[in-house]
């Protein structure tokens, strides 16, 4: 009778006889074999028997079903000693066939003998028979092996103790190395080279003509006599190193494909690895590749937590930049709100008090998002406070700005758009400049119409584009009531779930809607009115509005 055998997980160790139609495996209690794991689906697949033949399928499971490291996709007729793998349970499905004599020299995940299955399974697992079929020296290697895999995922420190109990697993090899391949380009980065002459290690090379077939086919590799073997075409370093007997076997990702290789060579041609050195080296290999992916799904793990806090650390930064309080001005209210599209963006917004009482009220935009645009964001914040302290006119003031970022742009894709209210509380004025920056908006007292301060003529180049370029400024008279509203395009290009944009009509239906009331009133619906159009969607922009108004 057909059976599993659960080689790990859920009542490992166990046999369980398959003598009915259909067996679901899943986390449900009500399944035939029951996988008690979070990660595997409540009926995650099942085996059927067909006219006496076993088949087995996935039920649309979340984590998928594998058979032989290949994914079950189909419904897959089932042979002697297939092995089935769920999540982390993993059970070999045992119908055995007559009896047979012929081995080959390549073992294949896909057409897999039943010695080398069945000595897998053994080293997975410590059954008894292993200890009956090993001597007692070997096992001791393999379960330190074993052991030391399990308890450490740096394997920088771990290959070299791996690599010595491998000489004294297999005290015939004369040479060892792991191998890995470059990810994205063709080349072997050796992890390991050890000799049983520490004087050769310096000089030591594996045959890349066998490492890349190994790699190439996920296939283990056994050969008497590498010098003469007609499998592989003789190179270089097999004459240079006296390469006889090697074996070489890949180290492969869940999903079957080979990123290294362990080899192991002879130079005496009356060393020779056998059929049995093959499987063991083989067993190894499987729990090193199941060791150095753990590893480098820790390195990942430890690389995303070293970039949050880095992140973090840069809004905190970029924060500091900011201002931490609007202007305390008799006669004017302020409004701001800044809303990066990542954990750094590049719009500025600066209040900087200028002597005769004063103020510049700015918003910027660099191009871009991200570090890099945040990064020049912050010299612009410090460049700016410089040049309108330094500079009186505002228009002379911008250029200045201009020839500081210059060095710092390019006009393809980092520059920087500004626009400017230099405030005079004393004469109620505002003067007013612009590089490349959406205009500002005015709306005056008894209006709910909207209208751009900024006449296109007067607005300048953006910054960074063109060096020693001149700016020009225009002036208003603030009457009280009057209201200016300072955004980033981050504002009207806020989609919806139509990609339709938020708009200058946007902001023209919230101020119509709002009436008399005071400009932090406006500023906050405004901000609001975004939020609810752009419902659903991630912000594709950094956000940012200033407003400031003279009080009735």
């Amino acid at each position: 009778m057909p059976t599993l055998y659960v080689l790990k997980g859920t009542n490992e160790g166990t046999t369980i006889p398959l003598d009915g139609d259909k067996f679901v495996l899943g986390r449900n209690p009500d399944c035939d074999i029951v996988i008690a794991a979070t990660s595997v689906s409540r009926e995650h697949a099942q085996i059927i028997r067909i006219n006496n033949r076993y088949y087995i399928e996935d039920k649309q499971s979340r984590n998928g079903t594998y058979i032989n490291n290949q994914a079950v996709t189909t419904r897959i007729p089932l042979q002697h000693n297939d092995k089935i793998r769920i999540c982390d349970f993993q059970a070999a499905f045992l119908d055995p066939p007559p009896p047979s004599s012929s081995t080959g020299d390549y073992l294949s995940g896909e057409e897999v003998p039943e010695s080398i299955s069945t000595v897998e399974a053994m080293l997975s697992n410590g059954s008894s028979n292993l200890l009956q079929t090993q001597p007692a020296e070997k096992l001791r290697h393999l379960l330190e092996i074993s052991s030391n895999l399990n308890k450490t995922l740096h394997l920088d420190a771990l290959m070299p103790k791996m690599v010595d109990s491998l000489f004294q697993l297999f005290r015939q090899a004369d040479r060892c190395f792991i191998i890995q391949a470059e990810e994205g380009t063709n080349r072997l980065l050796p992890r390991v080279v050890r000799t049983r002459r520490p004087h050769e290690e310096a000089t030591a090379r594996p045959s890349k003509t066998i490492v890349r077939k190994c790699l190439e086919s996920s296939q283990a590799f056994l050969s008497d006599d590498a010098s003469h073997d007609e499998r592989i075409q003789l190179s270089q370093s097999v004459v240079d190193f006296r390469i006889r007997s090697v074996m070489c076997v890949p180290l492969c990702t869940p999903d079957g494909k080979a990123f290294g290789v362990i080899q192991l060579d002879t130079q005496d041609r009356g060393k020779k690895f056998t059929q049995e050195d093959l499987k063991l080296l083989l067993g190894v290999a499987n729990q090193a590749a199941i060791a150095m992916e753990n590893a480098r799904l820790h390195e990942e793990a430890v690389q995303r937590e070293r970039l949050r806090r880095d992140l973090e650390l840069a809004t905190r930064v970029q924060s500091s930049f900011l201002p931490s309080s609007l202007p305390q001005v008799p006669g004017y209210g302020f409004y701001a709100c800044y809303q990066p599209a990542q954990a750094v963006g590049g719009d500025y917004y600066g209040f900087i008090p200028l002597p005769q009482g004063r103020w510049a009220v700015a918003v910027g935009d660099v191009a871009g998002k991200g570090v890099s645009a945040a990064l020049l964001m912050a010299k612009l914040s410090s460049d700016m406070r410089f040049c309108f302290l330094t500079e009186p006119d505002p228009a002379q003031a911008l250029g200045k700005l201009n020839n500081q970022l210059y060095p710092f742009t390019s006009t393809m894709d980092r520059f920087v758009t500004l626009a400017v209210i230099v405030l005079d509380p004393m004469q109620h004025t505002a003067t007013l400049v612009s590089a490349g920056h959406p205009s500002p908006l005015l709306m005056r007292c008894g209006s709910t119409s909207l209208q751009e301060a900024v006449p296109k003529a007067t607005a300048g180049l953006p910054l960074g584009m063109v060096e020693d370029c001149t700016y020009d400024s225009c002036q208003l008279q603030l009457q009280a009531g009057d209201n200016l509203f300072l955004f980033s395009d981050g504002v009207p290009d806020a989609l919806d779930g139509g990609n339709n944009p938020f708009s200058l009509t946007g902001i023209q239906r919230v101020v119509q809607e709002a009436g008399a009331v005071s400009v932090a009133v406006l500023g906050e619906r405004i901000i609001k009115a975004v939020a609810q159009h752009a419902s659903g969607r991630d912000a594709h922009d950094d956000i940012t509005l200033v407003c400031l108004g003279r009080t009735i």
